[in-house]
């Protein structure tokens, strides 16, 4: 499509798809899962491991990731890069799975504490934090202070290698059915970045549709523009430009939203107004009571595709809760906050597993 879908157009898409059941997917086996599995450094182990990683969520009845895509290595070992991104599609078609790329993200942490990723092996996590790490984007300075926010797609001269790095994407995959939709931008406006990604994000959207790619593509809303980001899940809304924009470019509607069920419902109503389909491309926060139980069926029930946030727990340690939240004095810290499988595959919650199989048997919503 070289321009926005119709929401006749994007409404046909939607329903010729079986309902959209999956996961964000952060290999276990590093904090920063997407460096690890494509990077060239060992990655026969790494791809070993994350094969059973995908076996094990095929068995489960999904049918898509979403997965960072790691915009840096593209840049630093492009050749094996494609190759591995290549064998990662490959792993997911064998098993009948589809995936969302995200391809920049505006969670991250002040230009003072950025460092680029690591190679090779990869570092141990420090115990306790979200993420494996001290160095945050969901500190409290961050998420509630005055400190924003940087990407090393904030220097002007990196615009052209961007273009690059999206075209040869789009190129190379805008007419592969195994690319389900493009996450063009995760959580614009976070880290108190507001409008500061805005103008690259729509030159994205524009270099995609100007090649052409048969995917519908998208931004997230979250609530940015809110007073307070625990505030926001019990009034949720659209509330800053950042969001208006991404709803305007995006073909379907993606959201984040980790609040309880009754306000879930409640952005549901909000959202819909727009007219178009819709997918949670994050949630599951069992502190703020977004759980499996209530809410996957509730995510079907409603015709909403689905892609929680973690799969196993690892060395990221989606387990601990956001360091903004961990003092909130309803917030229980003893209860994982992401992931539903130990390092081991062992249920996190048994019955958890029971209403995944259960809401993923039947894929017909329409």
């Amino acid at each position: 499509m070289r321009q926005k879908w119709t929401e006749e157009e994007i409404w046909s898409w939607y329903k010729a798809q079986p309902w959209i059941t999956g996961f964000n997917f952060i290999p276990s086996g590093a904090m920063n899962g997407g460096i690890w599995l494509l990077q060239d450094y060992d990655h026969e182990r790494a791809y070993r491991e994350s094969s059973k990683e995908i076996a094990l969520a095929a068995s489960l009845g999904f049918n898509s990731i979403r997965f960072f895509v790691p915009f840096y290595l593209w840049r630093v070992q492009h050749d094996s890069f494609m190759k591995n991104f290549e064998e990662l599609l490959s792993l997911l078609d064998l098993y009948h799975m589809t995936m969302m790329p995200v391809l920049f993200n505006d969670c991250c942490v002040a230009k003072s504490k950025y460092t680029e990723p690591v190679l090779g092996p990869q570092p141990e996590p420090v115990p306790g934090y979200f993420g494996g790490t001290s160095v945050t984007p969901f500190d409290e300075d961050t998420q509630n202070g005055d400190i924003i926010g940087y990407d090393i797609t904030d220097e002007p001269e990196m615009e052209p290698t961007v273009h690059a790095y999206v075209k040869e994407l789009a190129q190379t995959y805008g007419q592969d059915n195994r690319i389900l939709i493009w996450n063009i931008w995760n959580e614009a406006g976070n880290s108190q970045r507001m409008e500061k990604s805005v103008s690259l994000m729509k030159k994205v959207f524009e270099w995609m549709r100007e090649e052409d790619v048969k995917q519908p593509l998208t931004a997230d809303v979250w609530g940015a523009g809110a007073e307070h980001p625990y505030g926001w899940l019990k009034n949720p809304g659209i509330y800053a430009d950042v969001e208006r924009t991404a709803i305007e470019l995006s073909d379907i509607i993606t959201f984040h939203f980790y609040g309880d069920y009754a306000h879930s419902r409640m952005y549901i109503k909000c959202l819909k107004e727009y007219g178009r389909p819709m997918i949670n491309t994050e949630w599951m926060h069992r502190p703020y009571r977004s759980i499996i139980q209530t809410h996957l069926p509730l995510w079907k029930k409603e015709k909403i595709g689905s892609y929680f946030f973690g799969f196993v727990n690892g060395k990221a340690q989606f387990n601990y809760v956001w360091e903004f939240i961990k003092n909130l004095p309803d917030i229980d810290t003893r209860l994982w906050m992401h992931d539903i499988f130990h390092s081991d595959f062992t249920p996190y919650d048994e019955e958890e597993i029971d209403v995944i199989r259960e809401c993923n048997r039947d894929k017909k919503i329409f």
